[in-house]
């Protein structure tokens, strides 16, 4: 009978847990998150503050880039031992809604411009996530809904651009000025951002990343006398994220 308690002893306490509401979380868990904009190649000769030459040697000037990034969601490490087992008892899911957030989702899309110098953060929003390790944000860019942050200023730019139901929209020109393009996209692209060692305990409760999107990649694929409308754009920029330094909050 001591054998069988023994046996029966773990399994039992951690169903007990994952089935009385008993998880792990802490309050007061926060990470702050932003979204900038930098080159990630050398300005071209006599280049203007947004002239870049794609991979395939095209040189090209955007007069306006605006993208929405849906959402950004925080996946976890691996768990290894008794912590993957908990983790299968008591998961967290993340087939979430358009434009829903959840502890480890910040759903509320941000309708970004390109704006005439790199370096400005833009505030993406605060996240609570439980304590952990997280290896990995996904983010993910796709046509903004009614309530996209910045889709006003869209709307009442210079050149205004109703980007309701856009992913993307670029215009500007080609080969030094003598061809112009536009093109918009409805589409929806994903990638997965490396977090630098992105931990939440007890002890350091706070935490701050800013993603970086290098937008002289963004028209990669078109080469010389080429149209930008026969490229993956979309693909482009969310191929273009990364990670800036770690941010003390």
């Amino acid at each position: 009978m001591p054998v069988a308690v023994k046996r029966f002893a773990l399994p039992a306490l951690l169903l007990c847990l994952a089935g009385c509401g008993g998880g792990e979380r802490i309050e007061g868990m926060e990470l702050t998150l932003g979204l900038t904009t930098a080159r990630a190649r050398g300005a071209p000769e006599a280049a203007g503050a947004r002239t870049l030459v794609t991979d395939e040697g095209a040189r090209a000037t955007l007069s306006g880039a605006l993208v929405t990034l849906g959402s950004v969601e925080l996946i976890p490490c691996e768990a290894t031992g008794w912590r993957r087992l908990w983790n299968e008892l008591s998961p967290v899911g993340t087939a979430w809604a358009h434009s829903v957030s959840n502890a480890l989702r910040l759903g509320t899309p941000h309708v970004v411009a390109l704006g005439a110098t790199d370096g400005e953060v833009v505030p993406l929003g605060v996240m609570r996530p439980p304590p952990g390790r997280y290896c990995r944000a996904r983010l993910t860019f796709e046509p903004a809904d009614a309530d996209a942050e910045g889709l006003s200023s869209a709307s009442q730019g210079a050149v205004p651009v109703d980007m309701l139901g856009l992913s993307l929209h670029f215009r500007g020109t080609l080969a030094d000025g003598e061809r112009d393009f536009e093109v918009e996209t409805r589409g929806r692209s994903s990638v997965d951002v490396v977090l630098d060692g992105l931990e939440l305990t007890e002890d350091a409760p706070k935490a701050a990343r800013v993603f970086t999107l290098a937008w002289d990649s963004w028209l990669d694929g078109v080469g010389p006398g080429e149209s930008p409308r026969n490229v993956d754009l979309l693909g482009n920029v969310a191929r273009s994220a990364s990670l800036q330094s770690a941010v003390v909050p």
